[in-house]
């Protein structure tokens, strides 16, 4: 979900504008405590006064969240919060003279989940008012209204598929039967829902699908290994998140979803289902779900921590994302995911992105994925993600079997990527109208069917090329330019080297640097400017150290 931290605000309610005049009209904000815990209900309210002449004024009501997020009320008439800075009452005319007591306004129930008023921190309801259509022309300083939430306790319930009943009251002594009806019982508090080992299915102990997840209360099973949520291909979503915050679904099989209905909701997101929610993705499997997009999981302005998962034999069946798509403001960390033998008919084989979503992709293993368009591996559309220390290995795709970037300015920093294979053009990495900085990669061993850019490919395009190494490829560069690199071809470029890079083998692969090769301190700035000094190119895994070695950097044991 979109948090807007708006710099303006932050600012005037640190009280750097002046302080005006007191014949101006003021405003005043109250809560009707200072600390509130889970079942409270925030009561706010207002107080108003004119001792000078009238005016035309907007009334802006806003919320600071612990993260330094800030939500100003929807205008009057709409409900909810927004990102965005605007006005809850504009325009409106304040007579001389004018004076409201204290007035209740507003009711918020603790928790609640827009804003997201709820985790323990310390919050501040604003008002101010401005002179009409100018925020930037106060009538009167801004009041503020602290109040914070408490922790609370979690609850914990129990499900067990071959011992529970669903008559029965979640203890651990007494498990309900389905998981189901343990998210039918559980209220939006803190809760986390255990369940037993054992496959879970419509045939197996009458599991309904999909699981419709809830703000704060968490799934968690007994290992991928032994806890499979099976939903027999017979229903759109193994896993359901609509407006879900706050929660986490860990250690899991995840299989059998099969979103092939006529609607968004029903087309995407075969394993997991993600829309302007919040979940925490950490340590399933997530394996054999299809969908129109996003076969394993799919994220709708969605952020989710995405972590420890392996995501694999997905399929996008008609579109896109055949493992993780994002799309429409979607930038999810992924990190540390084995995300492998997913498959999609066009583009993003491994991952998609698209539509103003920036996911954090990193330390993961991306490899078998295929496209039969664009992107085996990854696939970005008018995005700037950053795509760091990941194995991006043996994809395939027409085009950019590696990565392809159509538009945006990612970040590609310190990944491996070898042995891609590109039907077309782009082994490794393809390039469509975009300005991606790519440093400190080894790109290895890619093909090109028409050998053109078998390792790095770009169609008007203006990368940054530096601190690589590119070997082995069909064609190591195509229509783009490179410095302070290790290029098998004679390409030029400031800094450029033509050595062979000397790989030999070492704790976590086979392309450390023998400590002759030329490729050591011969990148162009120092370790700790490229943010290396705590990784390493040798094999006996000593620090780089002094100017930065050239290529990819493993970590140290």
């Amino acid at each position: 979900m979109k948090r807007a931290i708006l710099a303006c605000v932050v600012i005037a309610a640190s009280a750097l504008l002046p302080i005006v005049v007191t014949a101006e009209p003021t405003i005043t904000i109250y809560t009707d405590a200072q600390t509130y815990q889970y079942g409270d209900t925030i009561e706010v309210s207002l107080a108003a006064l004119n001792l000078g002449s009238g005016v035309s004024v907007d009334l802006y009501v806003g919320l600071l969240t612990p993260d330094g997020g800030l939500y100003t009320l929807s205008p009057y008439g709409q409900s909810g919060w927004s990102g965005n800075l605007e006005a809850w009452i504009p325009d409106i005319y304040v007579p001389p003279g004018f004076a409201m007591d204290r007035t209740p306004f507003w009711w918020f129930d603790v928790p609640c989940s827009m804003p997201p008023i709820g985790g323990a921190g310390h919050y501040d309801f604003a008002a101010v008012l401005t002179r009409a259509g100018s925020f930037d022309e106060w009538v009167c300083n801004a009041s503020f209204a602290p109040f914070a939430v408490r922790l609370w306790p979690a609850s914990h319930y129990y499900v067990d598929g071959e011992t529970g009943d669903d008559s029965n009251d979640g203890s651990e002594s007494s498990p309900w039967k389905t998981i189901t009806h343990a998210l039918a019982s559980a209220l939006n508090t803190p809760a986390t829902i255990h369940v037993a080992a054992g496959t879970y299915s419509a045939s197996t102990n009458g599991e309904r699908f999909p699981l419709r997840m809830k703000s704060w209360v968490s799934l968690t099973g007994d290992g991928p290994n032994t806890t499979t949520l099976d939903a027999e291909d017979s229903a759109y979503h193994v896993i359901f998140c609509y407006n879900a915050n706050e929660l986490t679904i860990e250690d899991f099989t995840i299989t059998g979803g099969n979103a092939n209905g006529d609607s968004s909701a029903h087309s995407s997101g075969g394993g997991i289902y993600c829309y302007e929610s919040l979940p925490t993705i950490v340590s399933n499997t997530i394996t054999a779900n299809t969908a129109y997009s996003g076969g394993g999981i799919y994220c709708w302005d969605s952020s989710p921590i995405i972590t420890n998962n392996a995501i694999t034999d997905n399929t996008s069946e008609y579109y896109c994302g055949g493992g993780i798509f994002c799309y429409y403001y979607s930038s999810p960390a992924i990190e540390n995911n084995a995300i492998e033998a997913n498959a999609a008919v066009a583009y993003g084989g491994g991952i998609y992105c698209d539509c103003y979503s920036s996911p954090t992709v990193r330390n993961n293993t991306i490899t078998d994925n295929t496209a039969e368009a664009c992107g085996g591996g990854i696939y970005c559309y008018y995005t700037s993600p950053m795509i760091q220390n990941n194995a991006i290995e043996d994809n395939t795709a027409g085009y950019g079997a590696g990565v392809f970037w159509y538009g945006g300015s990612p970040t590609v920093r310190n990944n491996a990527i070898l042995y891609n294979s590109a039907g077309g053009c782009g082994g490794g990495i393809y390039c469509y109208y975009s300005s991606p900085t790519i440093e400190n990669n080894t790109i290895l061993d890619n093909t090109a069917n028409t050998n053109d850019g078998g390792g790095i490919y770009c169609y008007k395009s203006s990368p940054t090329i530096i601190n690589c190494i590119m070997w082995g490829n069909s064609g190591d560069l195509y229509h783009c330019y490179a410095t302070y690199c290790c290029i098998e071809e004679n390409d030029p470029g400031e800094g450029n080297i033509h050595y062979d890079p000397m790989f030999v083998e070492g704790p976590f692969g086979d392309h450390y640097l023998h400590p002759d090769s030329l490729c050591i301190d011969a990148g162009s700035q120092s370790t700790e400017e490229a943010g290396l000094s705590d990784r390493t190119t040798q094999a006996d895994s000593t620090p780089d150290t002094g100017t930065v070695d050239m290529g990819f950097h493993y970590p140290i044991p």
